[in-house]
């Protein structure tokens, strides 16, 4: 057996049997979505995650009276609380740069806001609490109780953007899920199709080629390489999907749900993507390989 003879014998596998060689592609394209979706999917539910916790979850409005002394002693009050994980007090210049870097952001004309100045906008203190699942309630709690303290104008619990935040990430990792196990079960319905279906075609092959006298492994080598060559293109043009098409989708998503998070979107690098059309040719190798029956030869008395 010969590399010639061995190329010969897998062009002639992809001429003869196209359907099987395409059903062959689709499995492994679909071995890598589900692969390259998962890992990017726990990304991007984590990400999500990460929002809710980074956030600031309670927006304190102080007084014209209550000085910057006063308001630094308030944080530090709140910054002692076990549920808080940090706070910062934000003087009006501070506030008025974000208004106009946000109005930036979203294309506003700079102009129309020359008039604006820091005394427009209150001193307030800012509250990140520290991540847990009720952390709506725990915001909405800790507003409750600032708005009687003397000083401050009103508390703002961000409670609604939370608790909608939250709702997609857990909806995010349940429809993950769902989709991961339908395309789980698709794709090992297919392989395992494209398994007996190469097995019946290379049967006649190989009762012909032990009668030649060929070696186990000359037999089943072919098949291993043209089922290997399928997962290539196959698992190569899943991470090419996903390596364009993922980032574009989630910044659709979160978008349209309203989530505002900070580039880059998770995405697959080139050595993740290389060590899975690693890891796919080795699986179509072996299924390849092992696919290919090696018939019964009578024992001489």
């Amino acid at each position: 057996m010969s590399a010639i003879w061995i190329a010969r014998h897998v062009r002639r596998q992809v001429q003869t049997h196209r359907s099987i060689v395409v059903a062959a592609c689709a499995a492994f394209f679909l071995l890598a979505l589900v692969a390259g979706g998962a890992r990017l999917g726990t990304r991007t539910v984590a990400r999500w995650g990460s929002v809710v916790g980074q956030n600031v979850h309670v927006i304190v409005y102080l007084a014209e009276e209550v000085d910057q002394e006063r308001a630094q002693d308030l944080s530090e009050i709140l910054h002692r609380l076990p549920t808080v994980a940090q706070v910062a007090v934000i003087e009006p210049a501070t506030a008025l740069a974000r208004f106009n870097a946000s109005a930036s952001a979203f294309g506003l004309d700079n102009r129309a806001l020359d008039g604006l100045e820091p005394a427009y906008f209150p001193r307030s203190i800012e509250v990140n609490l520290v991540p847990a699942a009720d952390l709506s309630e725990r915001a909405a709690d800790l507003a409750k109780r600032l708005s009687g303290v003397p000083g401050v104008l009103q508390v703002d619990a961000m409670g609604s953007g939370l608790a909608r935040l939250s709702v997609w990430v857990k909806l995010g990792r349940k429809l993950g899920a769902i989709v991961l196990v339908a395309l789980a079960l698709v794709t090992l319905g297919t392989l395992v199709a494209v398994f007996l279906r190469s097995r019946s075609a290379a049967a006649k092959r190989a009762a012909v080629l032990v009668q030649l006298g060929e070696t186990a492994s000359g037999i089943r080598l072919p098949g291993g390489l043209w089922m290997a060559a399928a997962a290539v293109v196959g698992g190569g043009m899943g991470a090419l999907v996903l390596r364009l098409g993922w980032q574009p989708l989630v910044g659709r998503l979160e978008r349209s749900l309203g989530i505002v998070t900070n580039p880059p979107f998770p995405f697959l690098d080139r050595s993740e993507v290389a060590a899975g059309v690693a890891m796919v040719l080795l699986v179509g190798l072996a299924i390849g390989y092992f696919a290919t029956p090696l018939p019964r030869t009578p024992k001489r008395a």
